[in-house]
């Protein structure tokens, strides 16, 4: 009777252990896929400093006030996910959010793909920035 009990509770505390590792490694993996890595960090630095030097940057910074410039990865928007085209450049305004991407495989340049809301146009920015009462 002992026994059973112990066995029983021995298949219960591994069913427990494979749960939470099969839980774990999902989220890891799913984490993965927007998350850059080092290697995706530097090619996101140097997109970033593309984007500033586009014309579509300096027009948008001279209408609009620019309140962040966020990257990002996304692993999931494109057919291959060794593509630069998952790479995305946010440029985050008064009004809304400027998204730039690469223009083609090489990367040769970037441009403004993409519109989406900007949490600055109803939120104050989370720092105090001079200029904002």
């Amino acid at each position: 009777m002992l026994k059973l009990k112990k066995s029983k509770l021995l298949v219960i505390l591994v069913c427990i252990s494979l749960l939470l590792n099969l839980y774990f490694l999902i989220t890891n993996y799913i984490k993965s896929t927007y998350t850059p890595n080092l290697d995706d960090q530097e090619i996101l630095a140097e997109m970033t400093k593309m984007v500033i030097e586009t014309e579509q940057f300096k027009e948008i910074s001279s209408k609009e006030t620019v309140y962040a410039i966020k990257q990002g990865v996304s692993r999931f928007n494109v057919a291959d996910p060794s593509s630069v085209f998952h790479y995305e450049i946010s440029v985050e305004t008064d009004k809304q959010s400027y998204i730039f991407t690469c223009m083609d495989e090489a990367c040769t340049g970037v441009s403004n793909g993409g519109w989406t809301y900007s949490r600055y146009h109803d939120e104050r920015p989370i720092l105090p920035i001079k200029g904002e009462n």
